[in-house]
């Protein structure tokens, strides 16, 4: 015997679309987000004016590693906005892919500008024709980016324990709702905290800069300090999107999320009293940082199957917070 039951949120199917009353909140995020982003451009074009006149790769590679922070941004409003969207039957899971989509051609954009950058700096290091390096205006850039870098991490960091859960869907809309609301307020956009974290690391690259252009403003001849530094802040880079292509390739494979151990949770399922066996268990993400799953669990033959479903339910939800869950309960 089998019986399938399907959770609603009053006599609304539950679906992943979000509900209105994310929407003044989203539209605060998104403000933030678009004040950091024109903030980031505006420094992206000086450094990238700078790093000309300078005749600085370091500044330049500096300004690709900020293309990662707006990249970011960007994919984190697009994702925002997409999660506003309705689903509907072609699109069931909502328009959340985006994101992905977004994050993958901004990673090529950047192994691009990145990959440019390493062969000039290499072509100067073997030939030997590095140009007169400014030490000085390294310096002075660099300084300013590294206020310019204060400025977003502040901005950031308020949101950095008070940011929403964009586009959180109610796949079983089930507890307190009152839980979920202090539950939603802690939670944190992906995109921002990795946005963060890349302006983390471009404020300790502006360090680098100011201190690389200070050594070649004391002593002009150091000028391969600046080629140096290129090739260092361009493994940075290529470091920093590896991990965010590791996280799109995984998305679009369907593999677990890194943070949900498969056996552990299927342990903790059998460990329910009227539950024998579980199987068909599959866990994916549509996006990151919003996990689904589904499987068959096998209960006793007189166990009450909505009790069963309504306690690997709150198992999945308590211990994994995934809210979207399919069950299928059998005898």
């Amino acid at each position: 015997m089998e019986s399938r039951r399907s959770n609603v949120c009053g006599e609304t199917a539950c679906r992943f679309s979000t509900s209105s009353s994310d929407a003044k909140e989203r539209a605060a995020s998104m403000r933030k987000l678009c004040f950091v982003a024109v903030l980031c451009c505006l420094f992206m074009s000086i450094e990238v004016i700078g790093g000309i006149k300078a005749n600085s790769l370091a500044i330049l590679t500096d300004a690709a590693h900020l293309l990662t922070d707006v990249a970011a941004f960007a994919i984190s409003m697009l994702s925002l906005w997409a999660s506003s969207w309705e689903a509907n039957s072609r699109q069931s899971y909502g328009f959340f892919r985006i994101e992905i989509l977004g994050a993958f051609l901004s990673i090529q954009l950047i192994w691009l500008f990145t990959g440019i950058l390493v062969y000039e700096a290499i072509t100067r290091l073997i030939q030997e024709t590095n140009d007169h390096v400014d030490g000085f205006f390294m310096v002075l850039v660099a300084t300013f980016g590294l206020v310019v870098n204060i400025i977003i991490i502040v901005v950031l960091g308020h949101d950095h324990g008070h940011g929403h859960d964009h586009g959180h869907d109610h796949g079983h809309c089930h507890g307190d709702n009152a839980e979920h609301l202090l539950e939603k307020s802690k939670e944190r956009n992906i995109n921002v905290q990795g946005a963060y974290l890349h302006v983390l690391g471009d404020l300790i690259q502006s360090i680098g800069v100011i201190i690389g252009g200070g050594m070649i403003w004391y002593n002009p001849k150091w000028k391969v300090i600046d080629l140096i530094c290129t090739l260092v802040f361009s493994v940075i880079v290529l470091g920093t999107t590896t991990k965010m292509l590791r996280s799109i390739l995984e998305v679009l494979m369907e593999s677990t999320p890194r943070e949900i151990d498969a056996r552990k949770l299927e342990k903790g399922l059998m460990e329910i009293e009227e539950v024998v066996a579980v199987h068909e268990l599959h866990i994916w993400a549509i996006t990151v940082g919003k996990a689904l799953f589904s499987c068959h669990v096998k209960i006793k033959p007189d166990a009450d199957d909505g009790l069963v479903l309504d306690k690997v339910i709150d198992y999945i939800w308590r211990e994994y917070r995934i809210s979207h869950v399919t069950i299928q309960i059998e005898r």
